[in-house]
């Protein structure tokens, strides 16, 4: 009896360990526009205009992925467009050119992965 039990609990310790492994990948991209923006090192008055404007557009970025097919598209086309000309009055010609590339790369990261599929 007490070699059955001990074979149970083993058995739901393995099956939970074995669980954990197998959680789904997290959905959603790895931060897009914002995560590239960290890597201009924005100095704190670009920080703060940045701040202003996502404060001020986040009721429109959620609204916009409230919406489906192009209605949708085409608000987060607005949404990117707005947030491009602030970073345009923002960065330096320096930052800019760096976010330019790191676009290239991304599009270029992402065109490889769909020809991989």
């Amino acid at each position: 009896m007490k070699k059955l039990i001990m074979f149970a609990v083993a058995a739901m310790l393995a099956f939970n360990v074995s669980a954990d492994d197998k959680k789904p990948a997290k959905k959603g991209r790895g931060g897009g526009v914002q995560a590239m923006i960290k890597q201009l090192d924005l100095t704190a008055d670009q920080k703060k205009a940045l701040a202003k404007h996502n404060k001020e557009n986040k009721e429109k970025g959620a609204e916009a992925r409230k919406l489906k097919g192009e209605e949708r598209k085409s608000a987060m086309k607005k949404i990117a467009e707005a947030r491009n000309a602030i970073l345009k009055e923002i960065l330096t010609e320096e930052q800019a050119a760096k976010l330019k590339e790191l676009q290239a790369k991304a599009r270029a990261d992402r065109k490889k992965k769909a020809e991989s599929k």
